[in-house]
């Protein structure tokens, strides 16, 4: 059962939890303002939305399915046709031309404000590093990868606390970004993220760390992509030889296998000369009659 909660600000300074409780087995949902049930439904499998009032704010919660997962968003809509809108876009009308010499400058030192409070409370790094060493807890991130002919946008996002939370998107300048530990990310790839339980914002996730149904996801696509080179092998076969592959060099192992048909030029790393050198290697052999040829 995913369960998502955010905070809504009211007036007076009253905060009001707002959440959803979603399966995502059998995609019954339910969704709370306060301690206010506002929706019930079922069987919700894709990306819907559903509409609700706070304080006269037209709110909304989004649900977004990309591929298998499911993202969910809470806005506030300020550009719909409602009363506190309408009360609102009045007094902007109004006051617009005698308010945008003021609005420019305040504007000017709020932002030089704002950033030298980030640059003065951004934790550095070695302060992260000490915050994570001392008090750190350990859970599972998911990536979220944002397609691009140039730059993709890479964050990832992981629940504490019973709180979401998610990284700022990191700009790539290749279409093919390959992680820390030789194979290509993709959206949906789950790593441990570390973060510190009294503020969840300091948290470093660790590429070199995939979970366990990472490392059968990756076997799964350097199976895939093995048998796409080499069609007259058995599957069978093919599945033992990547094993032996992830037992004798772990992760690095898989990725020579899956970046076997790159040259040297476009990974220095995992290209077909380390695919050549990890299957003609003697451990590789003795381990592949042992084990597939039985």
């Amino acid at each position: 059962m995913n369960h998502y909660t955010w905070t809504y600000v009211a007036g007076g300074g009253r905060n009001i939890p707002v959440g959803v409780y979603h399966s995502s087995k059998k995609g019954h949902l339910i969704i709370y303002v306060g301690k206010k049930i506002t929706s019930i439904d079922f069987k919700v499998l894709d990306s819907k939305e559903y509409t609700f009032f706070i304080d006269n704010e037209l709110c909304r919660i989004k649900l977004k399915r990309k591929g298998d997962q499911m993202y969910y968003y809470f806005e506030i809509d300020k550009k719909a046709d409602t009363p506190m809108n309408r009360a609102r876009w009045a007094m902007e009308r109004k006051f617009l031309w005698q308010l945008v010499a003021a609005l420019a400058v305040f504007a000017l030192v709020v932002t030089g404000f704002v950033i030298f409070l980030n640059h003065q409370n951004r934790p550095k790094t070695t302060d992260i590093e000490k915050l994570l060493a001392a008090q750190a807890s350990e859970t599972i991130a998911k990536v979220i990868i944002e397609p691009g002919d140039q730059a993709p946008k890479i964050s990832y996002h992981f629940v504490a606390q019973n709180q979401g939370f998610s990284s700022k998107p990191d700009n790539h300048n290749k279409p093919l970004v390959v992680s820390i530990n030789g194979m290509p990310l993709e959206s949906g790839d789950e790593f441990i993220v570390e973060y510190v339980p009294s503020n969840p914002s300091v948290n470093r996730i660790d590429f070199q760390r995939p979970t366990k149904q990472q490392v059968q996801v990756y076997q799964e696509r350097v199976a895939i992509k093995h048998l796409a080179l080499h069609p007259d092998e058995a599957p069978q076969i093919v599945k033992c030889k990547v094993q032996v592959a992830f037992d004798l060099g772990g992760i690095g192992g898989l990725a020579d296998f899956y970046f076997q048909n790159t040259t040297k030029d476009k990974n220095s790393d995992h290209n077909e000369l380390s695919y050549s050198r990890l299957t003609h290697s003697l451990p590789f052999q003795k381990k592949v009659k042992e084990d597939c040829w039985q």
